[in-house]
């Protein structure tokens, strides 16, 4: 198991959440402009931006080994990825927790809100086109949310989950759904319906 946990990049993606919680802590309010496609231009806090670099490893990480080969071993390889994201999501709220009792920092629970939704994005985008496009994807999706998420009085919009405040129970809710669907899929299909970037021999 301490092989197959260090064979998915499992200390690499610990290491990672707790930087990021740490920079969390330091940066607090800092953000970065980004330009309205659609409604006001606004602001990006770096914290709601930060859970991506986590949630990157850890994809990495599930896909590392040969998809076939994992399927015709006899351990149920969809069920420790499936169980290694629920521990990711239980790691980024505690962290979450802890931060914010110690230092009254409540842009960590919007960053562990966005940890979990980023990772249940990922996985349902591996689940269609496979984990190259997967992290394209939620790297691009907070930026996206930033340029066309924003109402004219410059609050989020419904679907902009990533920008919502860090109490609120929509952002929480929509980031526990993808989630949910997102490890369901991890643990039913270990291979990408298509996968445009894999490598071919």
């Amino acid at each position: 198991m301490i092989w197959w946990l260090k064979a998915k990049g499992a200390p690499a993606v610990v290491a990672a959440l707790f930087a990021v919680y740490l920079v969390a802590i330091l940066v607090r309010q800092e953000a970065i402009p980004v330009p309205a496609v659609v409604g006001p231009s606004g602001q990006l806090l770096v914290t709601q931006i930060l859970g991506v670099l986590p949630v990157v490893l850890l994809l990495h990480g599930l896909d590392r080994g040969d998809a076939i080969s994992e399927e015709v071993a006899l351990r149920h390889n969809g069920r420790r990825n499936g169980l290694l994201c629920v521990i990711f999501a239980l790691l980024a709220l505690v962290l979450a927790a802890a931060v914010q009792l110690l230092w009254d920092r409540p842009e960590a629970l919007s960053l562990a809100r966005n940890c979990v939704g980023f990772l249940g994005t990922a996985l349902i985008v591996r689940a269609v086109l496979g984990p190259g496009v997967a992290a394209i994807c939620v790297a691009a999706l907070p930026l996206a949310c930033a340029a066309a998420g924003r109402r004219p009085g410059g609050s989020a919009q419904p679907w902009a989950w990533p920008l919502h405040e860090p109490l609120s129970y929509l952002g929480a809710g929509e980031a526990t759904f993808l989630f949910a669907i997102g490890c369901a899929l991890a643990v039913w299909k270990n291979r990408p319906a298509l996968n445009p970037l894999a490598r071919t021999t």
